[in-house]
């Protein structure tokens, strides 16, 4: 298989889906400890306000947008198709989109207010945040569908620090711009590792049903 989880894999994502669930229902319940920790967080992202980090944020803003996740995949399952890889470019888009769903019944489960100062487009409920879940699908999908079949130790370590990097940048541009709390990211992140890993773990299925029923991608490789 082309796409695979190992059980340790399996494991760590029950556990980080056990913290984000958790992590749910305590700012659901408006307790004390993410509260508390998220106000701090604010406060502090908002003593490093800056022409310049205005400029840096919006541009890590945009890398993590929705809209360009979708691209981000669009552009890898189009170069699965070029490698005659069809079946994990059809499980990359799959497994985005329904992701995205997933987060938008969270979000309306949780319904959390988003921190005063928001930006006007940003609207939605805070709780996960769309942005880092959207682009941490996309990385998690790189490090389990592209990073193992790369031969070379460099370029394997070059993708995966520009993806966390971009990550981490997009992480920190949601708090600086008061569009989302320090928790909604990390739930994000904990949201869509614990998904990918789902999504991995569904895709023989996915590959046997497609290369059985559909003639397209009868002869494709899984």
């Amino acid at each position: 298989m082309i796409i695979a989880v190992t059980n340790k894999q399996r494991r760590q994502a029950v556990l980080v889906l056990a913290i984000a669930l958790l992590l749910a229902i305590l700012v659901k319940l408006n307790f004390i400890i993410p509260v508390a920790l998220d106000g701090w967080m604010h406060s502090w992202f908002n003593s490093f306000q800056s022409n310049f980090g205005d400029v840096i944020m919006t541009i890590a803003t945009f890398l993590g947008n929705p809209v360009v996740d979708i691209v981000y995949t669009l552009i890898l399952a189009g170069v699965l198709i070029l490698a005659r890889l069809r079946i994990p470019a059809v499980w990359a888009i799959i497994t985005l989109l329904t992701g995205d769903i997933v987060l938008k019944i969270i979000q309306f489960l949780i319904q959390r207010s988003r921190p005063v100062g928001h930006l006007i487009g940003d609207s939605s409920p805070a709780f996960p945040s769309g942005h880092v879940f959207g682009l941490f699908v996309v990385i998690f999908i790189v490090s389990i569908l592209i990073i193992p079949n790369i031969n070379n130790i460099a370029i394997q370590f070059t993708i995966q620090w520009a993806a966390f990097l971009i990550g981490g940048l997009t992480l920190m541009s949601r708090i600086y711009f008061n569009a989302n709390f320090f928790s909604d990211t990390i739930a994000a992140i904990l949201f869509a590792y614990a998904w990918v890993v789902f999504a991995a773990t569904c895709y023989a299925k996915l590959a046997k049903y497609l290369k059985a029923r559909i003639p397209f991608f009868k002869y494709d490789e899984i």
